[in-house]
């Protein structure tokens, strides 16, 4: 009897424990069917539209903007997933935009319209650089004061497509690059003009010129400015595919929006745009990032430029590059300048609000 009595005990038990459980696992479910299926969680929020920039070349601050914009979270506040592409000498940006590697290039805009000049649909949308970066420079020893006194001298290029600003500035004088001087192959430092293995070097004010200025004390430095001698032709700027644009304008401007902002931010703050930049590649020194900064501060935000207007085109000076690039052997025929080539239309819809 008494064994019977255990048995049930135990019976009881199990019954007990079954319906405890039960009742535990059907709360949760409970909750579930009161709070819906359609609760956003991280996990089930909208996805951010991707969208990859090709850069002209390797990480640095020539680009500050875009790093500053992604850095500040720009793009995702434009609902963007932004993807920054280095560059470098064996990277076009051209062909990355036109195959659809890239989405948005950043390109100079000679370059530009050689590849438009031969049929390729990509489109000029957006001016970064307002005044060109291109300087002829010498030791005061040399002697060059002025243009004209190239006349005789090494003059080092890089070519490639960074030679017309040069071969501009010296017809704009008179001289015949082919008999008048010696132009001569340039490599990427400075130690052609410091060994006077040539007598003035190309270099760009946000790079070369501060390597020199290590090395020279700037007072002993001789400027030739393509912006001051009437012979600049604009820089790096932003350019899409026709095909891509027609399917994506809304990203597009919303794009321009969050990169404009971070332009703004790295010119009003180059010290903090050059760290950023050199938190992603250090290539260079801390140091040179932030030299770099500076200078391209200068050339996006010029004087008396309002930032809000940052990649603003200024037609004038986009026909004087289209004019100079056909008149020096760049360009083979005069720039269609219409919308196939050229559209303000993004940038003044990321500006209008």
């Amino acid at each position: 009897m008494k064994k019977r009595k255990n048995i049930i005990g135990i019976v009881l038990m199990i019954m007990l424990l079954t319906l405890a459980v039960g009742c535990s696992s059907e709360e949760p479910v409970t909750e579930a069917e009161g709070s819906g299926d359609n609760v956003e969680t991280p996990e089930s929020s909208e996805e951010l539209d991707s969208m990859t920039v090709q850069l002209k070349w390797l990480p640095q601050s020539q680009f500050m903007g875009f790093y500053v914009a992604q850095a500040n979270g720009y793009y995702e506040e434009e609902g963007i997933d932004i993807q920054i592409l280095p560059g470098g000498s064996d990277i076009i940006p051209e062909q990355q935009v036109y195959s659809g590697v890239a989405d948005v290039g950043v390109t100079w805009v000679s370059s530009l319209m050689k590849y438009q000049s031969e049929g390729w649909d990509l489109v000029h949308s957006g001016q970064l650089f307002q005044n060109s970066a291109m300087l002829l420079v010498s030791k005061e020893s040399t002697g060059i004061e002025s243009a004209l006194d190239l006349e005789g001298k090494k003059v080092g290029s890089w070519f490639g497509g960074n030679e017309y600003e040069i071969y501009a500035l010296l017809a704009a004088n008179g001289l015949d690059r082919n008999n008048d001087l010696e132009l001569v192959q340039q490599d990427y430092t400075m130690n052609q003009l410091i060994n006077d293995t040539i007598d003035a070097a190309s270099a760009m004010t946000y790079n070369e010129l501060g390597l020199l200025y290590q090395e020279i004390d700037p007072s002993e430095v001789n400027i030739l400015d393509m912006n001051d001698e009437g012979v600049a032709m604009l820089q790096d700027c932003l350019f899409v595919s026709s095909d891509w644009i027609a399917e994506n304008e809304d990203l597009y401007v919303r794009f321009l929006r969050a990169t404009i902002k971070g332009w703004a931010d790295a010119a009003a703050d180059p010290e903090a745009a050059g760290t950023i930049v050199y938190n992603v590649d250090q290539s260079v020194s801390l140091e040179h990032q932030i030299y770099m900064a500076e200078e391209v501060a200068k050339l996006v935000v010029t004087e008396g430029f309002d930032p809000a207007n940052i990649g603003y085109t200024d037609m004038d000076a986009y026909q004087q590059t289209a004019d100079l690039a056909l008149e020096h052997g760049l360009l083979t025929q005069p720039v269609e300048i219409s919308e196939t080539t050229i559209q303000t239309k993004y940038w003044e819809a990321a500006t209008r609000n």
